[in-house]
């Protein structure tokens, strides 16, 4: 009896034991209190939300070393926390509360179903688990409307409207509390100007406009060419630019520096908003009437991996100016606004000499190279220095000044009247003819030197003076010299065997290179045999994007191989008239233009691609190039 009484206190006392130590840790674990939230649960891919955690601790405990947890699906983008304290006195009852709220902002990177967190903290040296929270993260264009109060910008402040207060209702004595309210931000100003119905491509896309698609020849017609960003994808760095060609046109830049892009403002393009950046824009001069084309600008991102992205082709409409009221002397081309000034020093000069001219040529437009000089007898103007100072001028217009610089010589006496400087432009703002004038005025010149030759010769002075001296004997008859003594004839006796050996042993070499090369280098039917195999052994793969790109591949190999036309980088519509002609099967062309641009959306596509798809667009593929294969056989036949 006494062995089982023993026994009995001994559990009791367990009891007892771990009773106090459960209730004890739970005491423990109600004095701190962890929370989680997201401004929003349901974002599209390439937006950010904000994930909280807010942690309460009591009795003077400091949480510390906050982490989100496993965040699947989302990329980190910054973090921020806010610790407070506060001690209290309540009715004798002290309290030491410390708090901290940490926010993680995270970008949406894949569509799906994710958990965040749980989140975690360390608590008075042991680490503590929260809570967990679920995102749904859509396609492009498919999420509900974001509401601009939430925290959903990447740097804005995540503290401001934060629902994981830690003091939140601490003094809260009615229900107006002032921390409940949220302002709603304004939404960005966006350009009315920079609107499109739609954007040209994903991410990035350029767009180039013209400021007048009719002028005459001369008129400056301004091109510019904008940079479309999305501001929720991540941009890459532009490279391989080429600019727009307009091989029609005098071009200048009204840019200070191309090298970099000015910020143009924020577009509504489709409904969505689009940062919008100025990388060119440039003053053209049409040389000629006609329908004439601007090429597009292209340039490659290379980061993002999303190809070429070019602007449109542009043409404008070119007339000469009106032939009514049309001046004398008019040159077509000499268009804008123009004045002209004039110098002349000295006044006074003697026969024969120069004096200095001066034209200062001023206005807008592409200004002439030359100007009609007066014809004036006795009069010799030498060819000018000139002088420019041209650049961009106000409201986006070409132009400066250009100085011609004269040396006049006169070769007449008396009071000469140098004449009048006219150049006859049109003006296309008021439509209408004018004439830039500058007077150069009289010049007194002195009478010069005597002009007869023989009344000014000396005695002394030598008549066609640096003549040879006159001969008083024959002078002896040269010694006679062979050509052995000459040292060229050495260097062309043993310098030629040396020359040939010399180009047979370069032109041995240059054979053996280029059979190395010939051998060195696949030909085309065997690189497209290769691709097929490569794209077999891809398709037996569980990769479909990989497949769909080496499906890819081997059609424009094939292709290549049996017509010669290269697929790869070129635009469609190129591409598929150089297909039509070189094959002339329609419907063949038509299925290769169609696969490729299957794997080409399949390659870029947010949501994948299956294996499946990839061997049913292979199986395609192989039924299309052998009907290639087939109508090349008959062409070779033929042949």
């Amino acid at each position: 009896m006494k062995r089982a009484e023993r026994l009995t206190q001994r559990l009791l006392t367990w009891l007892a034991f771990f009773v106090t130590l459960d209730v004890a840790r739970s005491a423990w674990a109600q004095r701190a209190e962890i929370a989680a939230n997201v401004d929003t649960d349901v974002v599209e891919v390439g937006e950010t939300l904000t994930f909280s955690q807010q942690v309460t601790a009591h009795d003077g405990l400091a949480p510390s070393d906050p982490k989100p947890g496993p965040h699947p699906g989302f990329s980190m983008l910054g973090v921020a926390s806010a610790p407070m304290r506060m001690h209290t006195n309540m009715n004798g009852v002290v309290d030491d509360v410390n708090g901290l709220t940490t926010s993680w902002t995270l970008r949406a990177d894949k569509v799906g179903t994710f958990t965040l967190g749980p989140t975690e903290v360390v608590l008075n040296g042991s680490r503590r688990t929260g809570a967990s929270v679920r995102v749904r993260v859509t396609p492009r264009g498919k999420g509900p409307p974001r509401s601009r109060g939430s925290n959903a910008s990447p740097g804005a402040n995540p503290f401001g409207a934060n629902p994981l207060d830690p003091f939140k209702g601490l003094f809260n004595f009615g229900d107006d509390d002032p921390r409940e309210r949220q302002v709603e931000p304004a939404a960005p100003n966006a350009d009315p100007k920079l609107a499109m119905d739609a954007p040209r491509a994903p991410v990035a896309f350029l767009h180039a406009t013209l400021d007048k698609t009719r002028a005459v020849v001369g008129e400056q017609v301004t091109l510019t060419v904008y940079l479309y960003e999305d501001p929720y994808a991540r941009q890459g760095r532009p490279g391989d630019v080429h600019e727009a060609t307009a091989n029609e046109f005098v071009k200048r830049s009204l840019l200070e520096d191309e090298t970099r892009a000015v910020g143009a403002g924020i577009a509504n393009v489709g409904g969505k908003l689009w940062t919008v950046k100025l990388v060119r824009k440039n003053a053209l001069f049409p040389l000629k009437t006609g329908r004439l084309a601007i090429e597009p600008m292209s340039l490659t991102l290379l980061q993002e991996r999303v190809g070429l992205r070019a602007s449109e082709t542009l043409f404008v409409d070119v007339a000469e100016p009106p032939v009514t009221g049309r001046p004398p002397g008019y040159a077509v081309g000499d268009v804008g606004e123009l004045s002209l000034q004039a110098t002349v020093a000295p006044r006074a000069i003697a026969r024969d000499g120069a004096l200095g001219v001066t034209l200062e040529l001023r206005g807008t437009g592409n200004l002439p190279g030359s100007l009609t000089l007066p014809t004036t007898a006795g009069v010799e103007w030498l060819e000018p220095q000139v002088r420019d100072k041209l650049g961009p001028l106000a409201n986006d217009r070409f132009g400066g000044t250009r100085t011609f610089s004269y040396v006049v010589r006169v070769h007449k006496e008396g009071a000469v009247d140098l004449g009048e400087i006219r150049l006859p432009y049109f003006d296309p703002a008021k439509n209408a003819y004018a004439i830039a004038r500058a007077s150069l005025g009289v010049v007194n010149v002195a009478v010069g030197a005597p002009r007869d030759a023989g009344a000014g010769v000396g005695e002394g002075e030598a008549i066609l003076a640096g003549l040879p001296k006159e001969r008083s004997a024959l002078e002896k008859p040269q010694p006679t010299s062979y050509l052995s003594e000459r040292p060229v004839y050495w260097v062309a006796l043993f310098g030629s065997p040396l020359g040939c050996a010399f180009v047979l042993g370069a032109h041995g070499l240059l054979g053996r290179y280029r059979e190395r090369r010939a051998v060195a280098s696949p030909s085309l039917a065997s690189l497209a045999k290769k691709r097929r195999a490569e794209a077999e052994a891809a398709c037996a793969s569980h990769d479909g994007k990989l497949a769909m790109g080496a499906v890819a591949r081997a059609i424009e190999a094939e292709v290549l191989a049996r017509t010669g036309v290269n697929l790869r980088g070129a635009r469609f519509e190129t591409v598929k008239g150089e297909l039509e002609a070189a094959v002339g099967e329609g419907e063949t062309c038509d299925g290769l233009m169609e696969i490729l641009g299957a794997c080409e959306d399949a390659r870029f596509s947010p949501d994948g691609v299956t294996i499946d798809v990839a061997r049913t667009t292979w199986a395609r593929a192989c039924k299309v190039l052998s009907a290639l294969s087939a109508i090349d056989g008959a062409r070779s036949e033929g042949a």
